[in-house]
């Protein structure tokens, strides 16, 4: 898969990316929110298997199936983050993810890849809406989602679910609906 926006192309994962998502993923903005992607993967060979699983599910239409793809620069095709979408299980909804690398935020790539992922989810899909959830903590990722048009409804607070990742076991929840 592959899209092309003015400042970013989302294209599959390739092994050749698996330097750059360990180092990303070590950040300490992208790790404080998103430590599952680190943890448990101490060497740039451990991306490998999960490179080869999102290969194999990149030009599946089919949005319930998790993947991920990176965001990369068009000129230099370097992988500067990653966004995904998939069902989030407990929900049983439709979920976008992202996370960029610290050298290359507040440029408007992430809103770019943002934008474009979910407007080809809305293409190739009959999904009536996308959700976002973000740790209430994350006030960037928080600002970004309501520049994205993503609506806040509501603060969660999973009850015998804990979110190991969340700061505070609390998320705000957002969705955009189609247009």
């Amino acid at each position: 898969m592959r899209i092309e926006t003015q400042n970013v192309v989302i294209r599959t994962l390739e092994k050749k990316d698996a330097k750059r998502f360990y180092s990303i993923a070590r950040e300490s903005a992208v790790y404080r929110y998103m430590p599952d992607w680190a943890d448990g993967r101490a060497h740039p060979k451990d991306y490998y298997g999960l490179i080869d699983q999102y290969q194999k599910q990149s030009d599946n239409t089919d949005i319930s199936i998790g993947r991920s793809y990176a965001i990369a620069l068009p000129n230099t095709d370097e992988m500067i983050g990653s966004i995904g979408v998939g069902l989030k299980e407990k929900l049983n909804e439709i979920e976008l993810g992202y996370f960029m690398s610290e050298k290359h935020q507040r440029n408007g790539y992430t809103r770019e890849a943002i934008s474009a992922l979910a407007e080809w989810c809305f293409e190739v899909s009959d999904v009536k809406y996308l959700i976002l959830t973000i740790n209430c903590a994350n006030v960037p990722s928080n600002k970004l989602a309501e520049k994205c048009g993503f609506k806040l409804l509501e603060r969660r607070t999973p009850i015998g679910d804990n979110q190991f990742y969340m700061e505070n076991d609390s998320y705000f929840y957002y969705r955009s609906y189609r247009k």
